[in-house]
């Protein structure tokens, strides 16, 4: 039997064996990496002086060879960034940028319940802001009102208003300043354009945050009466244009005048205090053209756009949509020339006259009114149709139409936004309104007067259609297509997708969505 001695040295032995068989790794291993990199940079400085030997060594040819190689090797490399980048990203707008726009015309009245022009009311859109708006979508909708309710009578408008609206100089807005708005409206004194739309709406206020129209008789259209930019109530009147203060998404900001203290420069800058919907665009410069042909010559690089011109450019793109404003040729029907319907209807029907007939047209002297009549008497002498064009003064031409002295007047329209015919149409209208034509029908008048006290809008325009229809049949006027209007504008002015509306400055109706500059995000 073994003894453990034995024991044990035969088992060291064996260790000792196994140990000599597999051998741990020396550390001698750990100096080949500083080898490799030995290697490889004595490999890296090799190739580098090759390379800075080739062209040494290439002919023409060989070197345009490889730079070409080069050039498409970057781009590839490029291509793909670019690609890859561009698929992980999206473009999104973000604030800044000055927009530059040319308005035709003359900017005077800064003071919305004064404003005539349509320069002056383009400006007024951003700087003031109504109870209402017409919307992108050519829709009215609440603004300074959060909502509003019409009694059962329809004599009786409850709007309530906006939390936490302030003018542009801090100021908090409330139901006094609308108050004190309608009130300066109906002031004979300050002449307000919109003073036949509110003398007899009397104005309550229960609270700072109501407001109450009531009206004598039901007045369907007036919700429209409610764009009008309010002003402020701390704020002296005649103050207002020299130095406007409003609650709309601009606040004034700078105003260059020339000869005779004409406004050529309008700039505003972009409210912080704003309640609705901040626009991107921080500033706002309108320039001021007498004309279209200046409007044009102002249309340099450094301009965004231009209002009421179409522009045919590189880079530029021509928007536009048809007004509510038309020119018709109204026919004085006491006249015995236009007594018989029949010859009416044979003008309008584009009928031939043989012989020729021949009246007079009255005509406001103005360059467009002018271009418009010339047209037609053009268009008209194809049937035998001779017409003199009498072109009288703004004074001379109101005069004539009060006193109805004339065969025909070429007359332009505006419908505005709730297209109501009454003033021109309705027979009470004929002996002092604006029924210049002397067209009175039963029928149609009980249409017209229905229409007025209608709220509601759809009813409403049914009673327009059905009148219209009686009016194309009676031929008191003859129409002509509705005015466009045109906008030119860069393409660097992103946002804009379609331009909709009535009037010339509803195109800024979708002016919160309009950028100028932008930036790539990740989804």
């Amino acid at each position: 039997m073994a003894n453990i001695g034995d024991f044990w040295g035969s088992s060291r032995d064996k260790i000792s064996s196994k140990k000599r068989q597999f051998k741990l790794p020396s550390l001698s291993f750990l100096s080949f990496v500083p080898r490799f990199f030995h290697v490889l940079w004595k490999f890296l400085v090799s190739m580098s002086l090759r390379l800075a030997r080739l062209p040494k060594v290439l002919n023409r040819i060989d070197k345009i060879a490889l730079l070409i190689l080069v050039i498409i090797l970057l781009g590839l490399a490029g291509y793909k960034f670019n690609r890859d980048y561009l698929e992980k990203t999206k473009r999104i707008p973000i604030a800044g940028g000055t927009y530059s726009e040319v308005l035709v015309g003359e900017a005077k009245y800064l003071n919305p319940i004064l404003a005539k022009t349509d320069t002056d009311k383009t400006i007024n859109r951003l700087i003031y802001s109504g109870l209402t708006k017409i919307d992108k979508n050519g829709t009215i909708v609440p603004d300074l009102a959060k909502n509003w309710e019409v009694s059962a009578d329809g004599r009786a408008y409850t709007f309530y208003l906006r939390d936490g609206v302030k003018w542009h100089d801090g100021e908090v807005f409330s139901s006094l300043d609308v108050a004190s708005t309608v009130e300066a409206i109906k002031d004979q004194n300050i002449k307000s354009p919109y003073y036949d739309a509110w003398k007899d709406v009397a104005v309550e206020t229960p609270g700072p945050d109501t407001v109450i129209f009531k009206l004598k008789d039901p007045y369907g259209p007036f919700i429209y009466n409610t764009l009008v930019g309010i002003i402020p109530y701390h704020v002296e009147n005649s103050t207002i244009s020299a130095s406007p203060v409003g609650t709309g998404p601009y606040k004034f900001l700078k105003v260059v005048s020339g000869k005779n203290n004409k406004i050529q420069e309008f700039i505003i800058d972009r409210s912080d205090i704003y309640y609705d919907q901040r626009p991107y665009i921080e500033k706002v410069d309108f320039k001021i053209a007498d004309n279209e042909i200046d409007a044009k010559n102002m249309f340099s690089s450094s301009v965004n756009a231009v209002s009421g011109v179409e522009i045919e450019k590189n880079g530029v793109t021509n928007l536009s949509f048809p007004t509510s404003r038309y020119f018709g040729l109204v026919l004085n029907l006491r006249d015995e020339k236009f007594k018989d319907v029949n010859i009416r209807k044979k003008i309008k029907a584009g009928e031939k006259f043989d012989p020729e007939i021949s009246f007079k047209l009255l005509a406001l002297d103005k360059p467009l009114v002018l271009v418009s009549a010339e047209r037609l008497k053009n268009d008209y002498a194809k049937q035998g149709i001779k017409i003199e064009i009498d072109k009288e003064s703004a004074i001379d031409f109101q005069q004539s139409i009060e006193k109805r002295n004339f065969q025909a007047v070429f007359y332009g329209f505006d419908s505005g936004y709730d297209r109501d015919p009454y003033p021109f149409w309705h027979s009470s209208q004929v002996a002092t309104g604006s029924n210049f034509s002397g067209f009175s029908d039963k029928a149609a008048d009980i249409l017209l007067e229905d229409a007025r006290m209608t709220v509601d809008a759809g009813v409403r325009n049914q009673k327009y259609d059905q009148f219209m229809a009686i009016l194309s049949d009676q031929v008191p006027a003859i129409f002509l297509t509705p005015q466009n209007f045109n906008f030119s504008v860069r393409g660097n002015v992103l946002g804009i997708e379609t331009l909709k509306g009535y009037e010339p400055y509803d195109h800024f109706s979708s002016f919160a969505d309009w950028y100028l500059k932008t930036k790539r995000v990740k989804p």
